[in-house]
């Protein structure tokens, strides 16, 4: 009944545009008056699942990314990866991907690298014969290595909600990166050799971008180098991470004022507000699903089904899969995670590994319709219809799936660090 009821009052808010938060709140509430239960253990798990440190990552992270595209940081991003690749036929197209490569590496999120990248890469791409529709879909999927290149927010969520170590998960993110990178710069490069090289190659010019590129690339190295080398927490590398880009953006490049600052503070803390509200009442439901045995229930369910660890792990890809088609990644996530993580992990799969598929396979359904998030943000900054977009990002699509296809069958590029 508890199920089912979450699934019909989900679908609910899908079809009538009620946002996720708030849809779960009332079928916390409908649950309750339902079955009977006292009302006062939705404030104490709501509250408990919010009490978790590593949850400060996530502004620190999203506030990191926004001083990055403010503060000169990511220009000259930019301007390292066009030296580096925009030889290459197409060039400015493998400029794209690998920006958000580097972007991805600090800021953790598929939107913020999807809107820093687009606002600097499009427009130069279209000048340079790239129709907008490519242009755009160059950018919107290369947004997919920002949440699997760490540091990662949907793994900070999925480390969170099912008490994965979020570190391990950020160890088991970078052979796929960077695996994701180069699979998309090869489709890329099919798809726009015939607009020719952003810019020949020149030693001088690597070498002059590399030196101006060299604070901003300390920055995924303080965050990854820190935490893999246990040095500091995933949090603690946000914090030091965010003090690292104020002062560089403040004080080296100066080219952000403290008024802006405060803006881009006050953003987070909007975007902030909305994951956490998600958080509060999909931890009361996470409560209400394990005090039933919910997730017992379904390994009992898919055991009878199967016991092949790679057909179930098919069959829960492509659940993810139609998921992503109709609801955002961060209540897909903290939904979905604390009762699919017992299943696979009870059938021996590594629940790590498990974390890295799921985040990747959610932040597709990020760039596909009807609800991807980061498609609508494509379509904004590269000024685009929805239906010429999709169609440019077909191709994709086909290498996205087939990257995970390749995942799935040797685990052990997910799991090489382990």
């Amino acid at each position: 009944m508890i199920l089912s009821s979450i699934l019909i009052g989900l679908a609910i808010c899908i079809v009538i545009g009620l946002p996720i938060s708030f849809g779960l709140g009332a079928i916390t509430l409908f649950i309750f008056f339902e079955a009977d239960y006292a009302l006062s253990p939705i404030v104490a798990q709501a509250v408990n699942g919010l009490d978790s440190f590593p949850l400060l990552a996530i502004p620190l992270f999203i506030l990191v990314g926004e001083v990055m595209s403010e503060g000169g940081i990511a220009t000259r991003l930019v301007r390292l990866a066009s030296a580096l690749v925009g030889f290459v036929a197409g060039g400015l197209g493998q400029v794209a991907v690998l920006t958000s490569m580097f972007f991805g590496g600090i800021s953790g999120s598929a939107v913020a690298d999807a809107s820093a990248v687009g606002s600097m890469m499009i427009e130069p791409m279209k000048q340079h014969r790239y129709s907008g529709p490519l242009a755009t879909a160059i950018v919107v999927a290369a947004s997919v290595v920002g949440i699997i290149i760490p540091p990662s927010i949907p793994m900070i969520l999925f480390g969170v909600v099912t008490g994965t170590s979020i570190s391990e998960l950020f160890l088991a993110g970078i052979v796929p990166g960077i695996l994701i990178t180069l699979g998309l710069a090869v489709t890329t490069y099919v798809q726009s050799r015939q607009n020719g090289r952003g810019q020949p190659f020149s030693m001088q010019e690597l070498a002059s971008a590399l030196k101006d590129a060299a604070l901003a690339l300390l920055l995924p190295v303080i965050i990854v180098g820190g935490i893999l080398s246990g040095v500091f927490t995933p949090t603690e590398s946000a914090a030091i991470a965010l003090v690292y880009a104020v002062v560089v953006s403040f004080v080296v490049y100066r080219s952000l004022s403290l008024k802006r600052f405060f803006e881009l503070c006050i953003n987070t803390g909007k975007l902030t507000g909305v994951v956490m509200l998600l958080l509060a009442f999909a931890s009361v439901l996470a409560w209400l699903l394990t005090a039933n045995m919910i997730p017992q229930q379904l390994v009992v369910s898919l055991s009878a089904v199967t016991d092949d660890k790679l057909l179930l792990l098919l069959l829960l890809s492509a659940f993810l899969l139609v998921v992503g088609f109709f609801m955002d990644l961060t209540p897909a996530m903290v939904i979905l995670a604390p009762l699919m993580t017992p299943v696979v992990v009870k059938l021996g799969i590594d629940p790590v590994y498990f974390g890295v598929l799921m985040s990747f396979i959610l932040g597709i359904g990020l760039i596909t319709p009807p609800v991807g998030t980061v498609l609508y943000v494509g379509c904004g900054v590269g000024k685009v219809g929805m239906e010429q977009l999709v169609k440019s990002l077909l191709p994709f699509y086909f290498t996205l799936v087939g990257l995970l296809a390749l995942f799935l069958i040797f685990p052990q590029l997910v799991l090489w660090f382990r």
